[in-house]
C-alpha cells in the first residue's frame, strides 16, 4: 500500500477535473491524499474500496448499543448520519426537519459537504424510515 498527495497546484486542471471525477471528490477540493492498494482501485485515503464487494445499500438504520437513540446513515453522496428522535426537547440545533410521523431528523454528522437545499434530501429520508417501518411491521 501507498498513499500520494495531490495538489490541484501540482496538475493540469483536466487532470484535476479527472483526479474529482474517478474519486467522487466533493467540490471544492483544492488536495486530496490517495491510497493505492494491490488488487483495490486507488481511493482517497480513508474509503478504500474493494471491487468485489457490493456497494452498500443507499440507506442504512440503527439503534445505539443502549437502544436509547436510532440513527439513519445515507451511504451515498452526500454521505451523512443523522439521529431520529421522537420528542422535540431532544433536538439539537443547528438545524432539525420535522417529519409527517412526528419525528425528528437532527444532529446531522457530514462526511461530504452538504446540498445547500436540504428539503429534497430529508424529504428522501423521510420516505426511507417510512419503508424501513413499514417493512418492520409487516415483520409483526
Amino acid at each position: 500500500m501507498f498513499t500520494i498527495k495531490i495538489s490541484k497546484m501540482d496538475v493540469t486542471p483536466e487532470k484535476w477535473l479527472e483526479i474529482e471525477k474517478s474519486l467522487e471528490l466533493p467540490p471544492g477540493r483544492d488536495e486530496v491524499i490517495v491510497m493505492r492498494i494491490p488488487g483495490l482501485l486507488p481511493v482517497e485515503a480513508g474509503f478504500a474500496v474493494n471491487t468485489q464487494i457490493k456497494e452498500p445499500d443507499e440507506w442504512m438504520i440503527g439503534e445505539s448499543i443502549d437502544g436509547e437513540r436510532q440513527w439513519i446513515v445515507h451511504c451515498r453522496r452526500p454521505r451523512f448520519i443523522a439521529e431520529i428522535v421522537d420528542d422535540d426537547d431532544k433536538l439539537n440545533p443547528p438545524f432539525e426537519y420535522q417529519m409527517r410521523s412526528g419525528q425528528w431528523l437532527c444532529n446531522f454528522y457530514w462526511f461530504d459537504a452538504p446540498p445547500e437545499d436540504l428539503t429534497i434530501l430529508c424529504m428522501e429520508t423521510q420516505e426511507a424510515i417510512e419503508m424501513y417501518d413499514a417493512n418492520l411491521r409487516l415483520e409483526d
